[in-house]
């Protein structure tokens, strides 16, 4: 019988011994300045927006280094904020980047930490977001942000307290804004989510309307993810002339009334007159000022001096009161007017995407910049979702290694940040988030060879160590650990479903054989997609050929694999310079255009499409950004030199392989364009996967115009009404339509082909209804992409630009990798089926679902050099059985466990979630019940409690707590949350679209 989890240490426990008192002060927490309901209440929000690298590193932001790039030191920010709240009781602050905050936290004595819980305690200083980073909300996956967030919240709560506990999302630099981060931000039980940038057109009809706060409805499948929302009037800089920071250059104020310079009268009836125009556009009488900016605060006393004159300069105004405030104190001074008035606010149920910033200016570029930052970041994260698995296994086995995958999750965590993924950083930062991930994988490698090592040792006293490793360059065909004669290879799924995972290693030429768990493994060796000569030597040496085999891992599981080289030359294999017509099964395969060496057409799920594959380009338009018209396309604006497309080429050379697991066909568009289209040959195969290699991008460097590359999919006589569908940080569909927003009108002539652009995460979608058919494109990394026309999809792979956009970045696109210009890889995997929900069989969307998780989450392959005499086959058989199995029984197709992770003492993070939305599948679209007990074979789960989804409260008291109520226009509100069922009974129950989290405590089987 599972017991009911109790004990409150489990989340606010104090991680060290210190004498520190963090008890919450006698008062609440939340400690408001009153309100006027005569007036306007102007709320001052002083803050600062400490960007995670941008221009400067991480650490030379923190340490304020390399002055001469930009002078910001986010621990003088922190310090000198503490010292200026101290003096003055009625001064408030918002704390955001825990990144940030845990570098300064470690480096102060305990009086200062003292100091900081003091003022969380009395209310002067707000911790808000408290994730790891400001993430972008365009390029990420949802689990990566469920994750950082819940490593930034125990942050808070294991040194703040529990009046650290953030209520609310201050998103308030991203480029646009996901309707998923909305969901998250409510699912962690936040009060509201403020930001500055929205679409200047949006933003013109929402001053008209008085619409900038909606109430934004998170999740078009969930209950209760419904989240007040305020768009700033302006930025998120203080109104022009009243930035009063040291960097800024505006007057500042005098209040002596005998000084030459006294100005109090005259700023107060500015500020007067600016306040009362930007608080027409709000419903209440309530209007929130930010008071800060980029790195502001540094010398934070300069700050709040004059911010105290002015609010001294209001004393008595019959129109204005102006207080210092927070947003928690903002949101419960508009939903109280707004009660008081029954006043509504409309219902927003689609995203904030794509956002620009004038005609010219659509920031949907950096949804594909910089492509191999982002798949390394995907990378990352797949190692750190494996790693935290294994380290959980281990810790129910006695050894605890949780402290070892820290590094992993605070790199993932920074690279969430909306100047890191997106790739518009600087090259030198950019290289050092690269830095950040590498050495992060390079520390969690020891503790993954032990972990993984130890779950496969026929006794606990053997000693062997297969010294495994990661081999993060294979993409390249690097890998030196295969260059030995024996090596082994460990493949852990950490789906809890079985996969079939094609392992592709870069070995020499040659014959191998490859013995499993069941004996003999049967394998191709495949020319690889290039021979890579470009690549410095001391990154190693890129080998010709692949071996591939499939790695059939059951949920949790993990396998191993013992290569032996048994001859210097490979058998010879059937690679012809004119392809075959067809390849792959009569189920699942595609066929070559004879004529062109295109693609031709797709059978898959019962239907034959005729589908054209192609890569094209766009000149990127060359501006010097003297004004709107001449807005350079950059990393962040897409922006295309004229509004047409260029076929890269019309045809292409052609090579095939039919191999015995795979079918493959290499195309040779140019000198840097190669693509191979291979379909694996299981029953179960269900896509056809596309491996590009784009690069050097050949650019006009004297005309300053560089080529932005896409790879376009064009399905013959498909109707999809210009419309399509694009998912939402890799969970829930919104559908889009050409030149078409759901909440203003644009000139789409303007801009036709970026202002038509969207994020997409994990895939997109086209559907012929009155053929009932649908295709989906699915990619291993964030892209832009669209269907400019029906029956047309196209993803962007990579951008190569010579001009700097105008955007702060002061640089071109235009990084350099071993002397020439960066080379991207990657895959996109294409599916075509019914769009129907199928009740006799699995929907094409579920398949998609599938699809999209496999590759989100791919085994962790790690390889082990076994050419010493003591890992000969026969010792390693001895030693080490070739296969673990993590589960006992199978979940249901449309469950996964998001999260198993070690956590405080004695306790592991569990959560579930339901990959379906409603209505995708007939059978899997349903509620889901999992049963926990006899889940898992190395543990019982005996006590479990639920928490809110970033594990730092529990669910049970965060629904005990009052909550903020919103009338909406022309719907029915409610803010009755679903009543929560006892866990005495291990079962747990799961709506479409619901991610549960527990805390959980077990017993070793």
């Amino acid at each position: 019988m599972i017991k009911y989890l109790v004990v409150l240490t489990v989340l606010f426990a104090w991680g060290y011994s210190s004498p520190i008192k963090r008890e919450e002060a006698a008062q609440a927490c939340q400690v408001c300045h009153p309100v006027d309901p005569d007036k306007i209440n102007v709320h001052l929000i002083p803050h600062s927006h400490d960007d995670v690298g941008w221009l400067k590193t991480v650490d030379q932001y923190f340490y304020g280094s390399h002055s001469e790039i930009q002078r910001a030191g986010v621990q003088y920010i922190i310090s000198s904020t503490v010292e200026a709240l101290k003096a003055n009781p009625d001064r408030r602050f918002v704390q955001v980047e825990t990144a940030f905050f845990w570098k300064w936290w470690q480096k102060q004595p305990d009086s200062v930490r003292q100091d900081f819980i003091d003022l969380v305690n009395n209310g002067q200083l707000e911790i808000i977001n408290a994730a790891w980073s400001m993430n972008d909300e365009a390029a990420v996956n949802y689990q990566s942000t469920i994750d950082q967030f819940t490593h930034g919240l125990r942050t808070i709560n294991e040194t703040v307290g529990a009046c650290g506990a953030p209520r609310i999302g201050w998103q308030i630099d991203p480029f646009g804004h996901s309707r998923e981060q909305a969901s998250i931000f409510a699912q962690l039980g936040f009060d509201g989510v403020f930001f500055a940038r929205i679409d200047y057109n949006d933003r013109n009809q929402r001053n008209a309307d008085k619409t900038m706060e909606v109430i934004w409805q998170g999740s078009a499948n969930l209950e209760n993810t419904n989240i007040f929302t305020n768009v700033f009037p302006e930025f998120y800089y203080p109104p022009s002339g009243y930035c009063f920071d040291i960097e800024c250059g505006d007057e500042v104020l005098v209040d002596d009334d005998t000084s030459p310079d006294y100005n109090i009268p005259r700023k107060v009836d500015d500020f007067l007159g600016r306040v009362t125009s930007l608080a027409s556009y709000y419903r209440t009488n309530n209007l929130l000022i930010p008071m800060g900016g980029d790195f502001q605060y540094q010398s934070a006393e300069k700050n709040f001096i004059n911010i105290d004159k002015l609010i001294a300069g209001f004393q008595g105004n019959d129109q204005i009161n102006l207080i210092y405030s927070t947003p928690s104190c903002y949101i419960q001074a508009v939903n109280d007017a707004a009660a008081s008035n029954n006043i509504e606010f409309p219902l927003k149920t689609d995203d904030f995407f794509p956002y620009a910033s004038g005609g010219h200016n659509y920031w949907t570029g950096y949804f594909t910049s910089r492509p191999n930052a982002k798949h390394f970041e995907r990378t990352t994260s797949k190692i750190l979702q494996a790693a935290k698995q294994l380290t959980a296994f281990s810790k129910v086995n006695g050894e605890d290694h949780e402290a070892d995958l820290t590094l992993l999750k605070e790199a993932v965590g920074i690279l969430q940040h909306h100047d890191a993924i997106t790739g518009t950083a600087k090259e030198a930062v950019a290289n050092d988030y690269v830095r950040l991930l590498t050495k992060s994988i390079q520390r969690a490698e020891p503790t993954l060879n032990v972990v993984v090592t130890n779950l496969l040792k026929k006794d606990a006293s053997t000693d062997i160590n297969l010294d495994l490793r990661t081999c993060l360059l294979a993409n390249i065909s690097v890998c030196d650990i295969t260059n030995a004669d024996r090596f082994v290879v460990s493949v852990y799924n950490p789906l809890e479903r079985p996969v079939t995972q094609y392992v592709r290693l870069p070995v020499s030429d040659g014959s191998y054989t490859i013995t499993g768990p069941d004996g003999e493994v049967t394998s191709d060796l495949l020319d690889s997609i290039s021979d890579f000569s470009y690549v410095d030597q001391d990154f190693g040496t890129p080998k010709p050929k692949e071996l591939v085999f499939a790695a059939d891992v059951s949920g949790f599981g993990l396998k191993l694999y013992y290569v032996e080289k048994t001859a210097s030359k490979a058998k010879s294999v059937a690679v012809k310079k004119t392809p075959s017509v067809k390849f792959g099964t009569d189920t699942t395969g595609f066929e070559i255009d004879d004529a062109t060496g295109l693609l031709k057409s797709v059978t898959m799920n019962g239907q034959t499409l005729e589908i054209k594959q192609e890569f094209i380009f766009y000149y990127g338009f060359n501006g010097d950004n003297n004004g709107e018209d001449n807005a350079a396309s950059g990393a962040y604006i897409f922006r295309p030199l004229v509004n047409e497309a260029n076929i890269v080429a019309d045809s292409a050379s052609v090579t095939s392989t039919t191999g015995t697991l795979v079918d493959e066909v290499r195309q040779q568009f140019n000198d840097w364009i190669t693509q191979i289209i291979r379909v694996y040959k299981d029953e179960g195969n269900n896509y056809i996967e596309f491996d590009w290699l784009v690069g050097p991008i050949e650019v006009d460097n004297d005309n300053g115009i560089g080529r932005e590359i896409v790879s376009r999919f064009t399905i013959n006589d498909f109707d999809n009404g210009e419309s399509f569908y694009t998912d939402s940080n890799g969970r829930e569909m919104i559908k889009r339509q050409v030149n078409q927003r759901y909440d203003y009108e644009y000139d789409p002539t303007l801009e036709p082909i970026a202002s038509n652009y969207y994020p997409i995460t994990s895939k997109i979608v086209i559907k012929d209804e009155n053929k009932g058919l649908e295709v989906a494109v699915l990619n291993d990394r964030a892209q832009g992409g669209s269907s400019l026309q029906n029956g047309v999809i196209e993803l962007m792979v990579h951008r190569r630009l010579l001009r700097d956009d105008a955007k702060g970045v002061a640089e071109g696109l235009d990084d350099e990798e071993f002397g020439q210009g960066v080379v991207a890889r990657g895959q996109h995997f294409l599916v075509i089926g019914s769009s129907a929900s199928e009740a006799d069989g699995k929907s094409t969307a579920a398949q998609e679902r599938e699809i999209a998780l496999k590759k989100l989450l791919t085994p962790l392959v790690l390889v082990g050099d076994a050419s010493s005499d003591d890992l000969s086959l026969e010792n390693v058989q001895g030693a080490l059985n070739f296969n673990f199995e993590g589960l006992k029984a199978t979940l249901p197709e449309n469950v996964h466990i998001l999260t198993l992770e070690p956590w405080k003492d004695d306790t592991y993070i569990l959560r579930l979630e339901h990959i379906l939305e409603n209505n995708e599948d007939a059978a899997l679209s349903q509620s889901v019940s999992v049963d926990l007990q006899g889940l898992f074979t190395l543990f019982e789960v005996t006590e479990i409690r639920e928490t809110t989804l970033g594990a730092n409260q529990w669910l049970d008291e965060f629904q005990a707590k009052e909550k903020f109520a919103w009338n909406i226009e022309n719907a029915k509100n409610s803010v009755t949350k679903k009543s929560i069922t006892s866990l005495e009974d291990p079962v747990i129950a799961l709506d479409p679209m619901q991610i549960r989290t527990f805390i959980i405590k077990v017993t070793k089987n």
